[in-house]
């Protein structure tokens, strides 16, 4: 079978899980003997192109090119809103970019077309998928096309004229899609109870877990405790309220390692907080190693999220370290973990419910070391191979 993928952004220009996700499935159908070929977009700079530029990576034929807009994706916390909204305004019909990337389906002719995070490439191109006649199965990574910012911030208002106008076109946009697939129960309802994909399959398949780490975990029960946080240091991603609360805790034996992904619009302030605190670690700029072995140091992995999470690869990440985890109770986060057996989950935003939950942590280091050896096992099924099967089974 020929597959085409399409993606707003395909490593190395990533900015979450879902980016590594959609290489690593690439790469899995290849394994499985299909034709795969990506069509993604790319920073100016990277290769001065509006029509596609094909590359062979890993046995994936990759188009890059730049999407005709006023700036590339990745670039947009550095823009002002003025040019934001034009950006959005283009993003919704970008008729350059589908045109172009009409041209390479057209070329390939796949059997399947799979679409992931089409912000920031166009939001015609399931018209455009239809118009071609392709098979068509689009999976759902958070909530782009309910609202422009592509968040639910927790705590703020969702509504407005601006956004039920943006969800109405985007509805109308995505309404020619034949099968939709969510990782979460949660994002799903989020769609269908705003009149999304009303003659579409709703599958919720959730995202495969990672493979189990060969660094051997290094945990025992003695304190201090090993705290960590991996993800980007972004105000809705809750590190610094994570990091404002445990300042003023007035226990030494923890140390909490932070390790930056992606952008990293507050670096500055979270490395000036780590310099004040010796009980702030800040990993800038770390390897994939680096992170595993994080991960199976530690006793327990934090997601302090204040926006409604889909899926957080964190959490999965966390659990093939044997690592559980202690997240903040949004969106589809607790479809992820087994409260009190694999992790525990507090009222978002809250300070006194995690250090409650942080500080019953502190007095059970043993009943840690039993939950992620639990959570190890509960995502054994979820593989890649598997995630990969379902997909193409979906489209026959």
């Amino acid at each position: 079978m020929i597959v085409a993928i399409l993606t707003n952004l395909y490593p190395p220009y990533v900015r979450g899980g879902a980016e590594y996700l959609t290489h690593q499935l690439g790469l899995e159908l290849v394994r499985q003997g299909h034709q795969v070929c990506v069509v993604t977009g790319v920073p100016w700079k990277s290769v001065r192109k509006f029509s596609p530029e094909l590359r062979e990576e890993g046995g994936v034929k990759v188009y890059r090119f730049f999407p005709l807009n006023f700036y590339h994706y990745l670039q947009a916390s550095h823009a002002p809103y003025p040019l934001r909204f034009l950006w959005q305004l283009v993003n919704l019909a970008n008729v350059p970019v589908a045109r172009s990337v009409a041209t390479v389906l057209k070329h390939e002719q796949p059997d399947l077309v799979i679409s992931a995070n089409l912000m920031g490439l166009s939001f015609l191109l399931p018209r455009t998928i239809a118009k071609l006649g392709l098979k068509h199965i689009h999976v759902l990574h958070d909530v782009q096309l309910l609202h422009p910012s592509g968040l639910f911030r927790w705590g703020k208002r969702r509504g407005g004229l601006v956004a039920w106008c943006y969800r109405a076109l985007t509805r109308w946009l995505f309404k020619s899609v034949t099968t939709v697939v969510s990782p979460s129960r949660w994002l799903m309802d989020e769609h269908v109870n705003k009149g999304f994909f009303p003659k579409a399959n709703h599958v919720v398949l959730p995202n495969p877990a990672p493979q189990p780490l060969a660094i051997p975990g290094t945990k025992t029960t003695k304190l201090p405790l090993r705290l960590l946080y991996v993800g980007q240091l972004e105000e809705h991603k809750g590190i610094l309220w994570l990091l404002a609360t445990l300042d003023k805790l007035p226990r030494q034996d923890f140390i909490l390692h932070i390790f930056a992904l992606g952008q990293k619009p507050k670096l500055k302030l979270v490395r000036e907080l780590a310099l004040r605190d010796n009980r702030f670690v800040l990993h800038d700029l770390p390897s994939q190693e680096e992170i595993d072995q994080a991960y199976a140091a530690s006793h327990l992995t934090i997601v302090p999220s204040l926006c409604y999470e889909n899926s957080p690869i964190a959490i999965p990440t966390s659990f093939r370290a044997q690592t559980p985890v202690l997240a903040a109770n949004l969106g589809g986060i607790p479809e992820l973990i087994i409260e009190g057996e694999t992790g525990w989950l507090f009222a978002p935003g809250d300070s006194r419910d995690l250090v409650t939950k942080l500080s019953w942590c502190f007095d059970h280091p043993g009943k840690l070391l039993e939950a992620g050896l639990k959570a190890s096992r509960v995502f054994a099924d979820r593989t890649l191979e598997h995630y990969a099967k379902m997909l193409v089974d979906m489209s026959k």
